[in-house]
């Protein structure tokens, strides 16, 4: 994103609002937002300790969507823990097919890892899925063959969802795990920190209390979004500030839904809006309507560099590292693995 695209989102984006609530309005005290107030939407460990919790202290923005998919408000395909979307999530791990489950989709559409997960690092082995959401990776780590699973999260609707299938969960801040929960610490072989990290306020923090679990010779998956992705763009930092500030549940789904249909929108730029004129006549996919709300809700929204990823690992006590989807071309996000030494 060049300087003069962050000055002109900066200055649309005043005032940010606070974080939409489920069933409350939107009157709550103000934090101070890096991506709209500062222009910031590249984490760099400088940041560390200058932001802060939002005012619902995450209980709020980590709670809707998963709510919502338990009502039935949204699809769940994209976050399904049905048998055949796990199939689909085991290939994408591991570029094999599960032989219990059928497929949801072929092949076509979805995306193997470059390098393989070796399901050894999970089969029979102790994990840990923090930020679990409704449960699509701890499931898919049962079903490669883990030993067991703690499913940690912050939302209580999303461990309703998990203890469908996993009665081993635990409410928890991964901001606090390792004071929290001190049992926690080198306790597991495979930890999966997925899509965690950059919605907080801290995302190296973040890290550290994942990375806290892993046990010597364990391992730890971690999935950010790359800067060089839609996540790092001037647009959807336009559009999340614009959600940021709905006064209310109904108009901030509403634009949700806007967002999704890439209807035409005066405050985009008019390249944007015939670009997305195409891409409804091409019939592009639009994704869904859930992920367009993980988009746009989080207060905070960090996309993080590659080499941030290394220092990370390298200060953790990963001594080996690799990016698993280092071919992917216009990478939304990183996929990373570190294994600790034994």
């Amino acid at each position: 994103m060049s300087q003069l695209e962050v000055e002109c989102v900066a200055e649309s984006a005043k005032p940010a609002g606070p974080v939409l609530p489920v069933d409350r309005d939107m009157q709550t005290a103000q934090v101070r937002n890096p991506h709209f107030d500062d222009g910031l939407v590249v984490w760099s460990d400088e940041y560390s300790g200058r932001y802060h919790l939002p005012s619902d202290d995450y209980s709020d923005q980590f709670d809707l969507q998963w709510r919502l998919c338990l009502e039935d408000y949204y699809q769940t395909l994209a976050v399904s823990v049905d048998d055949e979307h796990i199939s689909d999530r085991i290939y994408e791990w591991t570029g094999q097919r599960s032989g219990d489950l059928s497929p949801y989709h072929p092949s076509e559409g979805l995306r193997p890892l470059d390098q393989p997960l070796n399901i050894n690092l999970i089969k029979d082995k102790e994990c840990i899925d923090v930020g679990c959401g409704l449960g699509r990776w701890t499931r898919t780590m049962l079903t490669i063959g883990a030993r067991s699973v703690t499913s940690v999260d912050m939302s209580q609707s999303a461990l309703e969802s998990v203890r469908r299938f996993n009665s081993n969960v635990v409410k928890a801040d991964v901001m606090k795990l390792p004071e929290e929960h001190p049992e926690f610490i080198g306790k597991f072989d495979f930890a999966n920190l997925w899509g965690v990290a950059m919605c907080t306020h801290d995302p190296w923090k973040a890290f550290l209390g994942a990375a806290s679990t892993v046990k010597p010779g364990g391992a730890l998956y971690l999935m950010v979004y790359a800067p060089e992705g839609m996540h790092g763009t001037a647009i959807v930092n336009l559009q999340r500030s614009r959600f940021a500030q709905m006064q209310n549940l109904e108009d901030g789904l509403a634009y949700v839904e806007h967002v999704y249909k890439r209807e035409w929108d005066n405050a985009y730029p008019l390249k944007e809006n015939l670009k997305n004129v195409l891409r409804n006549i091409l019939g592009r996919p639009r994704g869904s309507m859930v992920g367009t709300l993980d988009m746009l809700e989080p207060f905070y929204n960090w996309v993080i560099p590659l080499e941030v990823i290394e220092g990370w690992m390298r200060k953790a006590g990963f001594k080996e590292f690799c990016l698993l989807n280092e071919f992917e071309e216009k990478k939304c996000a990183y996929h990373v693995l570190g294994i600790k030494p034994s």
